[in-house]
């Protein structure tokens, strides 16, 4: 089971018994002894978000970063699907870490409790979230009033004070909350090269090497110059999987997530024959908004893709709700509205209306990197 305190240096403390020698000589070894993404010298957690197609390398890339990253650390992971794996030491190795012979490193994922992360429960402090799917329990943009959303919001702006990193996957970031789009340090773009075009015409089998593209969406991967938002330009790597295979269970599906509904939903949902509940103020609020909701939904439906905030603000006809711009302007990106810029030859600000497509993040770059990264 994986160690949930830091583990000791081999030289500095005396270790007691052999499988925790074991478990400490990987992180020497494996990637010549560095992480893949976290950066110790910050103290600080990050969040990564794997995007790509069904059987793309999502939930392979995932598992073997929180092994890389923190398993092998000592360090805890909680996942809503198992991973595990033993890393055989030979004995030429084990006999320089001081032992007589070498034997097998186990490392394990820790069950994830829904219910008592939304409560931000004590236990995932100082390790690793992963969560597979993660639109499907905790965070889905179709239902961004929901408790869950709310409470999982609360969770993700929580994590710095917990020193807890959150890796997660989903098929378009545009299933997701507005808000996890925003908190997202990495995004990896991934797919499984035996899809590459000439790979197909050799019938290379699926599994063994992943195509990574890094999106640097804050600054933790390259510091603030170097966010995407600024150089629009991606990392290319080629991720060699096939020694990993097998760290996770690739069958286990996750089971539907419970959320709040608003009225109307909940009626429709009651003549379906469905169970329903929610509570007061999750009610009260998402009924507060609906008509914002509507709105929204009328203008992405036109396939309006920005608008100016005049005719915005009449559309939106904020002045009879006694609502005001600058407020309006803190609302409407859990909405999927952003302002852009300032329209020099219009005289007024310019917003983006968000489309559900990945294109709108993952450009292809001409000029990503073509390096390679193994393990």
């Amino acid at each position: 089971m994986v160690i949930t305190r830091e583990a000791p240096s081999i030289d500095k403390e005396r270790v007691l018994i052999k499988e925790d020698v074991l478990a400490l000589i990987p992180r020497r070894k494996i990637n010549g002894g560095r992480p893949l993404f976290y950066q110790s010298y910050l103290d600080r957690e990050y969040v990564l978000g794997t995007i790509g197609d069904r059987g793309g390398g999502k939930s392979g890339s995932d598992a073997v970063i929180s092994i890389v990253d923190f398993m092998i650390r000592g360090k805890p992971v909680w996942s809503n699907m198992p991973i595990q794996c033993d890393i055989f030491v030979d004995d030429e190795t084990a006999r320089e870490a001081g032992l007589n012979s070498g034997g097998s490193a186990h490392y394990e994922s820790l069950h994830l409790e829904k219910g008592k992360l939304l409560k931000l429960d004590e236990r995932y402090r100082d390790g690793c979230l992963v969560i597979e799917e993660i639109n499907v329990q905790f965070s889905n943009v179709r239902r961004f009033m929901s408790n869950t959303n709310i409470d999982f919001n609360e969770v993700c702006q929580q994590l710095r004070k917990f020193k807890t990193t959150l890796i997660y996957n989903v098929i378009d970031e545009m299933f997701i909350d507005a808000q996890l789009r925003a908190l997202t340090d990495i995004f990896i773009r991934t797919y499984d090269t035996a899809f590459d075009k000439d790979a197909m015409a050799r019938h290379k089998k699926p599994g063994l090497d992943f195509c990574w593209q890094l999106y640097s969406m804050s600054g933790y991967l390259n510091g603030e110059q170097g966010r995407y938002a600024l150089t629009h330009k991606a990392s290319k790597y080629y991720f060699r999987f096939a020694p990993w295979r097998g760290v996770y269970d690739d069958k286990q599906h996750q089971e539907k997530g419970v959320y709040s509904l608003n009225k109307r939903e909940q009626e429709a949902a009651r003549k379906a024959g469905l169970s329903v509940e929610s509570s007061e103020g999750m009610e009260e609020e998402m009924n507060e908004w609906q008509w914002l909701i509507e709105k929204v939904l009328q203008l992405k439906n036109a396939g309006q893709t920005e608008i100016h905030a005049r005719p915005l603000w009449a559309f939106l006809d904020i002045a009879s709700r006694g609502l005001t711009p600058n407020y309006m302007g803190t609302v409407l990106p859990a909405f999927g509205i952003k302002h852009d810029k300032w329209d020099n030859r219009e005289k007024d600000h310019l917003y983006k209306i968000e489309t559900y497509n990945i294109d709108k993040l993952f450009k292809q770059s001409k000029q990503a990197s073509g390096a390679r990264a193994t393990i």
